[in-house]
């Protein structure tokens, strides 16, 4: 069973109680009730997770817009782990990047940390999306340097975009005029082939339901390791051009979502459990309620 890490008082530790003062190397103060954050490789905006967010991955709770990231977040590290050569296949972002093209100075400009490649180089670009307040679907634009000038000033564009969505009664509104929009923030600034760029096919194939009205933040997240455990056979199925056999509950491994909360909260405890330590054996800080 998963456990909440403890300290001598039997609080569960976080950043705001366990690090109450600056740093010695003079930074900020720690003011939040931050308990983890997690990055997918190379990005710079992070899956912050704070106590109050914990309850939501308890049964019959929604997740939050971090946690439905930060299980995309850990999917897409998997992945890249898995295999050498992977760096180029794939990006995950955060589920903000749904209302990129809204972003006030509030957010980086930048989305990728110095020295990383850039997000259209790759050839999977992943994000949960949410365009109700409600309800998290996962949107992966596909080939997109495609449209990059520098890249491919005349070839033939394979650019596409799947939403795969546990609830169609939900629907994103203006997809394809959104994929356009966040295509053109990626870029930053690099220029794209405009023809082209207005006509990117979003594809929104029909995948497994949800069987309630709150799970739907675990879906991102199991969609994309399905997904990336066969992409061009689930490009190929979502497209329409050869499908997976099997029903719709086989071909998405429906079944593992059931389990799907327990490990994400496990992991995030894990998380914790290995934040807690590091602060003990290695914080030079004044602490209290630690052996």
């Amino acid at each position: 069973m998963p456990r909440s890490p403890k300290s001598n008082s039997d609080v569960p530790w976080t950043f705001y109680r366990g690090r109450t003062l600056p740093p010695r190397s003079g930074g900020d103060v720690v003011g939040s009730d931050l308990v983890m954050e997690s990055r997918f490789y190379g990005t710079l905006m992070a899956a912050d997770i704070s106590h109050d967010q914990l309850e939501c991955l308890e049964p019959e709770q929604w997740l939050s817009a971090d946690l439905c990231t930060f299980y995309c977040y850990e999917v897409g590290n998997a992945f890249l782990e898995g295999a050498p050569g992977r760096a180029k296949d794939l990006v995950v972002l955060h589920s903000m990047t749904w209302d990129l093209a809204q972003w006030t100075t509030k957010y980086p400009l930048k989305i990728r940390v110095p020295g990383a490649p850039p997000v259209l180089d790759h050839k999977y670009i992943a994000f949960p999306g949410n365009d109700s307040g409600t309800h998290f679907f996962l949107c992966i634009i596909v080939n997109a340097s495609d449209l990059l000038q520098e890249i491919n000033p005349q070839g033939p564009v394979r650019t596409m975009a799947l939403i795969l969505n546990s609830s169609h009664d939900v629907q994103p509104k203006d997809v394809d005029l959104k994929i356009q929009r966040i295509v053109a923030c990626l870029a930053e600034g690099r220029p794209l082939r405009e023809k082209e760029l207005s006509n990117i096919t979003v594809y929104q194939p029909r995948v497994i339901q949800q069987p309630n009205g709150y799970d739907c933040g675990l879906y991102p997240g199991h969609f994309l390791r399905v997904f990336l455990g066969a992409p061009d056979a689930y490009i190929a199925h979502c497209t329409g051009q050869t499908l997976i056999e099997g029903s719709a509950e086989s071909v998405w491994e429906h079944e593992r979502v059931k389990r799907a909360r327990r490990h994400l909260k496990s992991l995030v405890f894990s998380y914790m459990e290995i934040r807690q330590a590091a602060l003990i054996f290695n914080s030079d800080l004044p602490r209290s309620g630690h052996n």
